[in-house]
């Protein structure tokens, strides 16, 4: 009854929902034929409407997997699974649970759509695909639809609360048949679709050149680019309206087409500023020593639940480490903090040993700096081991 309940749900609302992306974010998309099913759809992730953006062409219902905390959120959450029943999948967590909800979601004949970079872009450029994906479409032995939306990034930009109107586009790139896949390794599955759902917001930009329009276009760039290029500061740089700047004095405009303006501006893309940053961390992480790398206070840790409960851990100032990250009373090493990532603009979550946690500020802090220097550190030491490996042999 549930199933056909969400068929009928989807018939009704997927009309309305494409003239309300039309309207508000000049999306278009091309009508998808009729697949053989059962299918795993699999798209890049560039808004929280995505699920919206590539449904409402479809005639043939999914169930999406969505992030765990749209789980908590008291009626709306009732009303969504009633709804449309979202999968749900925990951020900073390999989460067995799901997988084995898409597999029996296909088994019985349903359609599964994933989003599998896990997170929105933060510079303009899609994410690498995680093996474990492929090797879970390879073992469904369901067909794979693989989908790309464009202009996503600028319309809604991974670091800002706000939208902004341009245009949108979505389009089925291809379709794999299960006897086509069991041809292919999980490594060539693997990188057709990562070529498949590729985009790069700045290169497309570049050549069509569409104004996104908003109100305050800078706010909340300090979320992605917290290093300043000019006076080497970490966490120097603000914004307010169309401004970005640093304490130092450097200041530019970030315009409607996306790109920075100003005589002595360093770079024209976010993308361009934040490849460079990435560079400046990894020497700097470098020469720190043993000082924290990272600190900010009024952070709050809670342990969430396989019900979706939420338990108060501890609650102070956090500080990362080259070896551990630590929250009032409660410390782990890097060693058992396992994928972390990030919601919204700030709030942190990973697994160590088995259990979920969160980390939320009663400040204005980036959550991405935490990301991309455990992602250093982690990739630093699985390196040096692989290196220590292959000398000892």
């Amino acid at each position: 009854m549930s199933r056909f309940r969400h068929q009928v749900v989807w018939g009704l609302l997927r009309f309305p929902v494409y003239a309300f992306l039309k309207l508000k974010f000049n999306f278009v998309c091309e009508k998808v034929p009729r697949i053989p099913g059962p299918f795993i759809l699999i798209s890049n992730h560039v808004t929280n409407y995505d699920p919206l953006m590539v449904g409402c062409r479809f005639s043939q219902q999914m169930y999406f997997v969505a992030s765990e905390h749209l789980f908590r959120k008291g009626f709306v959450t009732k009303l969504l699974v009633w709804l449309v029943a979202p999968i749900a999948k925990v951020k900073g967590s390999t989460d067995t649970v799901s997988a084995l909800t898409i597999m029996r979601a296909l088994k019985y004949k349903s359609n599964v759509g994933l989003f599998a970079e896990g997170d929105r872009s933060w510079n303009g450029l899609t994410g690498p695909l995680h093996p474990t994906t492929a090797r879970l479409i390879k073992a469904s032995k369901a067909t794979l639809v693989t989908y790309r939306l464009t202009g996503g990034y600028l319309t809604s930009p991974r670091w800002s609360a706000l939208l902004r109107r341009g245009r949108m586009h979505g389009r089925c790139v291809n379709i794999y048949s299960p006897a086509a896949l069991s041809d292919m390794s999980v490594s060539g599955i693997t990188d057709a679709i990562n070529a498949d759902i590729y985009e790069d917001a700045y290169q497309t930009q570049c050549s069509e050149r569409i104004a996104y329009r908003g109100r305050d276009l800078a706010l909340g760039l300090e979320n992605a680019l917290y290093t300043c290029p000019v006076c080497r500061g970490v966490c120097t740089t603000s914004s307010q309206g169309d401004s970005f700047f640093c304490s130092c004095g450097l200041r530019v405009k970030y315009n409607e087409y996306g790109f920075f303006e100003g005589l002595n501006r360093p770079f024209d893309t976010v993308t361009e500023w934040d490849a460079w940053q990435e560079k400046f961390l990894l020497a700097y992480v470098s020469d720190i020593g043993d000082k924290p790398i990272y600190t900010d206070s009024g952070q709050s840790l809670i342990q969430i639940g396989v019900d979706h409960t939420e338990s108060f851990m501890t609650a102070g100032t956090m500080m990362l480490y080259k070896d551990r990250l630590t929250i009032g009373c409660f410390s782990v090493p890097l060693s058992k903090l396992y994928q972390m990532s990030i919601y919204g603009a700030a709030n942190i979550v990973f697994s160590a040993e088995g259990v979920n946690y969160e980390i939320r500020s009663a400040i204005r802090r980036s959550g991405r700096k935490y990301l991309t220097m455990y992602e250093l550190l982690t990739n630093a030491a699985l390196n040096s081991e692989n290196s220590t490996a292959h000398i000892s042999t």
